[in-house]
């Protein structure tokens, strides 16, 4: 008897254990056992509020609510949390409200918001999240977008007067994120904590901004973030490696997401009035060149892609809350669906996608595009034929959607791929797209080219981008030739030469865009043609 109890005294304590075991296992699968099954149809600043709408099927509710959730730009999930923000009865419409608290300690502007159920005293998603679709409603201000002319310059400051002269349109500019915080002596408050910028860098810009907005530019300013072990925060966790030209911006913490949140709109703010006015932001350059022009780190490409909609959705967020006029935009390099053996060197349709399917499941926003179509290779001045070594190179530049590269000859590509219904504006139009970078070189030791050649080639490649009426500008690469990239690249691209002197270009881009046909004629011989029309242009 003694050992039949205890062998019963035994069974129960196994069984026990294997309850305690299954209990282990099946409350925390209970606990996230609710389906998605919300769709998330607004999430916009009405006044004061953000105000959410979902619908869908019913999901489960123990106790006939739903409850919203906001998570930051840096937080993944809900978790253990309890501190929902709002709360309605469950119903295949439901609508929220909370409060935005713009420019507090407590701001949700760059939250993203979830609608959750409570079971087993967690609360589980039943929704898709998504950000704020207007930040343009909290902006004190709304500029104006002035396009004098669809050309334009990455200009050097120090000759801003030859942008009126030109008649340029836009004038393209860089500026370094983690410049700003090296130093201080500018003072900003910002969500309720206090930020101080270089004052030297600040004074920088404002003579910038304020030549430019002299000569009537529109202002394109192409956001880049570099290597700087005392601001490394600013940069994704799982980029800080030495050694990169450019690093993404960290929105995976929140002491780094917010130092650049505060700058963003710091600069939106200044920068859309009497210092000048940046009309158009280019968040990033060459993105989907991950290393070295964007470096997240070493990753896939449709989790860089997500991860940059992330930094993208903050500096706009923070850009459009200050100045409802500016447009922003990503940026991709001329290779669309090119690889080689840089395997963080993505194609730059498949990241275009990825980016516009990320931002589209999370709130759809208006993004613009800018691209790249430089010559292929960069050197080949003469662009309308390839070198050889190229030619036989198959699909690398042709008129379909597969192409390998993207050049001046075949940018329909890009503005047919940008017509598809995934990717159009929340207007139902093509989304706003720019060539922001252009350049053709005036020498090279590898193939021949001269200052003839380099005016040709822009003048043909103004026209071929101005025949397409989705392309809203096109900025020639560069003002003045730029040292390093004759010495390390072989690539004189400036319509002014290293020491300021004209070139043959100079004045061929102050008349390509005019009725004067002196300039535009004598590109013919070089392309080949005897008339635009030869070439299917007027």
């Amino acid at each position: 008897m003694q050992k039949e109890r205890g062998i019963k005294k035994t069974k129960r304590w196994v069984s026990a254990i294997l309850l305690a075991m299954l209990l282990a296992v099946c409350i925390p699968a209970l606990a996230f056992a609710a389906n998605v099954t919300l769709t998330v149809n607004s999430c916009a600043i009405t006044g004061k509020d953000v105000t959410v709408t979902v619908s869908g099927a019913p999901a489960q509710a123990a106790d006939g609510m739903y409850y919203l959730f906001e998570l930051k730009p840096y937080e993944e999930e809900i978790g253990a949390r309890q501190n929902y923000c709002a709360m309605a009865p469950a119903a295949e419409i439901a609508t929220f409200t909370t409060s935005l608290d713009f420019n507090t300690a407590n701001s949700k502007l760059y939250s993203r918001f979830v609608v959750a159920v409570s079971e087993n005293g967690m609360f589980v998603p039943v929704s898709n999240a998504s950000y704020i679709t207007n930040p343009e409603a909290v902006a004190a201000k709304a500029t104006g977008y002035p396009v004098r002319s669809r050309k334009g310059l990455t200009a050097d400051w120090q000759y801003s007067s030859d942008l009126s002269a030109l008649g340029a349109g836009y004038a393209a500019y860089e500026l370094d994120i983690s410049r700003f915080f090296a130093g201080g002596g500018t003072n900003y408050t910002y969500n309720g904590k206090t930020y101080s910028f270089n004052s030297g860098v600040v004074s920088e810009y404002d003579i910038v901004c304020q030549k430019f907005a002299k000569e009537g530019c529109n202002v394109i300013m192409v956001i880049k973030n570099s290597f700087n072990p005392a601001t490394a925060d600013l940069i994704a966790p799982l980029g800080r490696i030495p050694g990169k030209n450019c690093y993404a911006m960290n929105v995976s913490e929140q002491a780094g997401a917010e130092k650049i949140a505060a700058l963003m709109s710091f600069l939106a703010n200044r920068y859309s009035g009497d210092k000048g006015t940046i009309h158009s932001w280019i968040i990033g350059n060459e993105i989907n060149n991950n290393s070295p022009w964007h470096y997240a780190g070493d990753m896939g490409e449709q989790q860089f892609s997500e991860y940059y909609a992330k930094e993208f959705r903050l500096c706009y967020n923070a850009i459009k809350s200050q100045n409802a006029g500016a447009r922003v935009f990503i940026n991709i390099d001329q290779r669309w669906t090119h690889t080689d053996a840089n395997t963080l060197a993505y194609k730059g349709r498949d990241v275009l996608d990825h980016f516009a399917q990320s931002i589209s499941a999370s709130g759809n926003i208006d993004w613009g595009l800018s691209i790249h179509p430089h010559p292929v290779p960069l050197f080949n001045c003469q662009f309308w034929n390839l070198p050889p070594g190229y030619s036989g190179m198959r699909n690398l530049v042709v008129h379909s959607d597969d192409t390998g590269m993207v050049n001046p000859t075949n940018l329909e590509v890009v503005t047919n791929h940008m017509a598809q219904p995934f990717l159009l504006a929340p207007s139902g139009n093509v989304r706003h797209i720019l060539i922001s970078e252009m350049g053709f070189t005036s020498a090279n030791p590898s193939l021949p080219t001269d200052q003839n050649i380099q005016a040709a080639a822009m003048q043909y490649a103004y026209k071929l981008a101005a025949s397409n009426p989705f392309i809203e500008g096109i900025v020639i690469h560069r003002q003045i030739d730029h040292a390093s990239e004759v010495a390390n690249d072989g690539m004189a691209v400036g319509i002014r030469d290293a020491g300021g002197a004209p070139k043959v270009s100079f004045n061929m881009f102050k008349f390509m865009d005019t009725a004067d046909p002196t300039y535009a004629n004598f590109a013919l011989p070089y392309i080949g043609a005897s008339s635009w029309a030869d070439v299917g242009l007027n």
